[in-house]
């Protein structure tokens, strides 16, 4: 897949925007804060219905604005597909508006498989040494877009969680505990494609991010792993196997007031030639297994669908050496690829086919 057109309307710092990069890589180059961010994040939205980097629409709006869109054509083996996503401030009073070829989508996982990207981002670091959430929501993110079942099983568990534990509040209060094994059962039965769906995922991914950091690191006495760590990691029955240690631990999840087991508490173990990456990895370490990690999730998401989804490589190149840079830019020969830098040195010998500059909100060809 390659982008045919990306257009911009009071995004960020852009009034106006539209791009038609080429098929391999783009690089934008400005100083920090220039708006080079904003291009790949305007991607992201309308790959995955939300930004990387905030939750808030507004934030999204040009400053003085109560509105803004984002719209990506994209050509794939199977024909055009058009995204857009119109954002509104709170002043508007109106919600997020998705748009598919033209058509409004109800639901944002009605978006997942139009447009698929990986981005990797400075705050990816935290992937590694950051808490649980950060790992769980890794594998959500590309689970949901190799397809929108997954987005919809995740929300399924998620709402039977959330009542789940707004009844364990009202048992400390005093209410009954009658209807508790009924939302036992709708968590189990709702956990089972979670849990299916990321031992196979972590499998897979594991092998490939292998061979990723090997190469990239350069360093073949250094082995990256990753294991599936949770309740039900290596349950072949996760409903039943849940739903017995929701019983057992009843009486201290009613004294919490909350849920102790289940995929919601799921992680990933990280590590580097048998010890965990999160103690033991240096800066440059950990950059090339999250590195890696993104790069076995664009294998994944090409095995799943034929085709390379966009890959977005936001303030990597700076980050890597002479040697890993030159083989990461191996690795994504033939990806349609958007890159951000600060300055031009960053390519050394890459050879990307455009390169643009971003100041002051607007965005021209770069010359030397």
């Amino acid at each position: 897949m390659h982008i045919l057109s990306l257009r911009l309307h009071d995004f960020r710092s852009y009034r106006q925007v539209m791009l038609s990069p080429p098929k391999g890589a783009t690089v934008f180059v400005g100083e920090n804060g220039a708006g080079k961010t904003n291009l790949l994040e305007a991607v992201h939205l309308c790959c995955l219905g939300r930004s990387h980097r905030t939750s808030a629409d507004k934030e999204m709006i040009r400053e003085g604005q109560e509105t803004a869109a984002v719209q990506v054509k994209v050509q794939r083996e199977d024909g055009v597909d058009e995204v857009g996503v119109r954002l509104y401030s709170p002043a508007a009073h109106k919600r997020k508006v998705l748009y598919i070829n033209g058509k409004t989508a109800s639901r944002t996982g009605e978006l997942m498989g139009h447009v698929t990207c990986v981005m990797f981002s400075p705050e990816d670091l935290d992937i590694v040494r950051g808490a649980p959430q950060g790992r769980r929501r890794f594998l959500d993110m590309l689970l949901s877009q190799c397809g929108k079942g997954y987005f919809y099983a995740l929300q399924q568990y998620n709402n039977a969680l959330k009542q789940r534990n707004a009844l364990l509040h009202e048992i400390v209060r005093g209410a009954s505990a009658a209807t508790l094994d009924a939302w036992d059962e709708q968590l189990c039965t709702a956990a089972v494609p979670v849990v299916k769906a990321r031992q196979y995922a972590v499998q897979k991914l594991t092998g490939y991010a292998q061979e990723h950091y090997a190469h990239i690191g350069g360093r073949a006495q250094e082995q990256f792993s990753l294991r599936y760590e949770g309740h039900l990691a290596e349950s072949l029955q996760p409903a039943e196997d849940l739903l017995k240690l929701l019983h057992e631990r009843r009486q201290e999840d009613i004294r919490r007031a909350t849920t102790t087991a289940g995929p919601h508490r799921d992680d990933l173990f990280l590590s580097l030639s048998g010890r965990d990456a999160r103690a033991f990895a240096s800066q440059g370490q950990m950059r090339t297994a999250v590195l890696s990690m993104r790069l076995a999730e664009l294998d994944m998401l090409k095995n799943r669908s034929g085709e390379a989804p966009l890959l977005l490589l936001d303030d990597v190149l700076s980050e890597l050496d002479g040697g890993r840079r030159t083989r990461l830019l191996e690795r994504i020969a033939g990806v349609q690829t958007l890159l951000t830098c600060t300055d031009l040195s960053d390519l050394a010998d890459a050879k990307p086919e455009a390169v643009l500059r971003v100041q002051g909100g607007e965005i021209t060809e770069a010359h030397g």
